[in-house]
């Protein structure tokens, strides 16, 4: 059987709609979760891999659906605005937008009742943040912490289907604290997307981005301190797209999405395994080579 002309511009519309290029930092969020439930310890690990299979992909799903709905919302506005998106183009229509929509998340929803009542529970609420940010963020001022809720959840919902019986102490704090973290740099790169076609004042979005290595340099090993040293680094020359006088906060925003694959890696080297940290840093290189042909905005 022979393709028609259309069908790889199709599927490179549903491509562009999922967002598929940042779907691997999905994956690292999980897999840092996995971390602070103590998942990837060499006593856990072997039992702990199916269910962060499961929970990872429930969680790609979920973001996934996220972005077709996100779309579906903003088409009047992509209309006017980005006539060349998938939706307003007709590369896609909107009730097989709407169809994948549900599927996904669906599909999402029963992997994570796999996993146990509290995970479905806490993937639930990760749910309904989904279609509340997608619904009302265009003039939402506090879109951003909608959004920081949304990866901040995954943190959660990884540590509830991966933590054990009985947390040691310190275990649930420090899962608050990380999703916190992710919370705040998430609010910082929100902000700073929201302003490519307005002027962005102060520096306080940027100083919420390096907040994660401020708390993890002191406690990392000294084999792992080119971690914290990698991540200000990037975030350094990503930072120098938005404060430039030729801005190129779309560039930006793409680089910092990829970034948090990077805060996962500091997540994984605190309380995960060398090679949970190579894994996210693959996460993060796996994002910027998709971007280059998927945009990640």
């Amino acid at each position: 059987m022979t393709s028609t002309p259309h069908q790889p511009s199709r599927a490179r519309a549903h491509l562009a709609l999922a967002r598929l290029s940042n779907s691997p930092t999905v994956v690292s969020n999980a897999l840092a979760g996995a971390a602070l439930a103590g998942a990837l310890s060499a006593a856990r690990a072997p039992t702990a891999l199916g269910a962060l299979v499961i929970l990872s992909a429930a969680m790609v799903l979920f973001y996934t659906a996220g972005m077709y709905l996100n779309d579906l919302f903003d088409l009047e506005h992509d209309r006017r605005e980005r006539p060349e998106r998938p939706l307003p183009a007709g590369a896609v229509s909107r009730r097989e937008a709407l169809t994948a929509t549900v599927l996904l998340f669906a599909a999402g929803t029963f992997l994570l009742s796999l996993l146990g009542a509290a995970p479905l529970a806490s993937g639930l609420v990760l749910l309904a943040l989904i279609v509340l940010y997608d619904a009302w963020h265009k003039t939402n001022p506090l879109s951003p912490l909608l959004m920081a809720a949304t990866r901040a959840m995954v943190y959660v919902t990884a540590f509830l289907a991966l933590r054990p019986t009985v947390p040691p102490d310190g275990m649930v704090a420090r899962m608050v604290l990380w999703a916190l973290l992710l919370g705040l740099y998430i609010v910082g790169l929100t902000t700073i997307a929201k302003t490519e076609t307005r002027t962005l004042t102060g520096y306080w979005p940027a100083a919420l981005l390096f907040l994660p290595i401020l708390f993890a340099a002191p406690l990392l090993p000294w084999t792992l301190l080119w971690l914290p040293l990698a991540f200000a680094l990037w975030l350094a020359y990503s930072l120098s797209f938005v404060y430039a006088p030729a801005r190129q906060v779309g560039r930006a925003t793409a680089q910092l999405i990829a970034g948090v694959s990077l805060l996962d890696a500091l997540v994984l080297g605190l309380f995960g395994t060398l090679g949970g940290v190579w894994a996210a840093l693959v996460a993060f290189g796996a994002t910027l080579a998709l971007q280059r042909y998927i945009r990640g905005t």
